[in-house]
């Protein structure tokens, strides 16, 4: 028990605590820029699929089959590794955010076509007839009230995207799982040291997941969706 506790102390003593909150902010960091690529690039493969764009729409769902049939490590390799061979180098961290967030786009793109389809059916022609033009209505109307129902499967997709980013190291990014396996190296303390990166990494997802939910009866009071399906 001894041994144990000064495995800890050894953790947290010197350097280490603050290669780990380095490591911290940049799973963060990595973590919100995938996101933000996620929801934007979610959202339109989603708005695409739901609305039947002629060619937008099948290259949407050939999108999301191919892309979740990929492990997420390939895609980083592939990005990291591969896109060089074609002319196009990134650095560690635009490489590991946009493997990150087309990965994820994919699952938020059926996670906003199922918030689109929960949208009653009179509310597009509700909009119309006040004077919207559809992609106003789309914009204005149907997107907030798809938005609310979709906020908790977001706020999951988002507590993946933290504990994916841990494969970040694979295209050398310092992340948190990175720096743990560096004073995993130099102190030789392995269950310390991934005892911490595992508290790490519970804390933030439960306070992630608290905060949605949170949000989700923030924004769901006093409002209810009929069952029927629209779109």
């Amino acid at each position: 028990m001894n041994d144990l506790f000064a495995g800890f102390k050894t953790v947290f003593s010197g350097e280490y605590p603050h290669l780990l909150l380095s490591g911290l902010g940049l799973t963060l960091g990595v973590s919100l820029c995938a996101l933000l690529v996620s929801v934007v690039f979610g959202t339109l493969l989603g708005l695409a699929r739901v609305f039947r764009l002629p060619l937008l729409g099948r290259l949407g769902n050939a999108y999301v089959e191919v892309v979740r049939g990929i492990p997420l490590i390939v895609l980083l390799s592939v990005i990291y590794y591969g896109l060089p061979a074609l002319g196009l180098t990134l650095d560690g961290f635009p490489a590991a955010v946009l493997a990150l967030g087309l990965y994820s786009a994919a699952y938020t793109s059926e996670i906003v076509r199922g918030g689109l389809n929960s949208v009653p059916v009179g509310q597009i022609e509700a909009a119309r007839s006040l004077g919207l033009t559809r992609a106003q209505a789309v914009r204005c109307v149907v997107l907030p009230q798809a938005w609310r129902v979709a906020l908790p499967a977001l706020g999951n997709e988002f507590v993946s995207l933290i504990l994916g980013s841990s494969l970040a190291s694979a295209v050398t990014l310092q992340e948190l799982f990175s720096q743990g396996r560096y004073i995993t190296n130099a102190t030789y303390r392995q269950f310390e040291v991934y005892a911490v990166l595992a508290a790490v990494y519970f804390m933030l997802t439960f306070v992630l997941t608290r905060v949605v939910r949170w949000l989700e009866r923030r924004v769901s009071q006093g409002q209810t969706l009929p069952e029927r399906r629209v779109l």
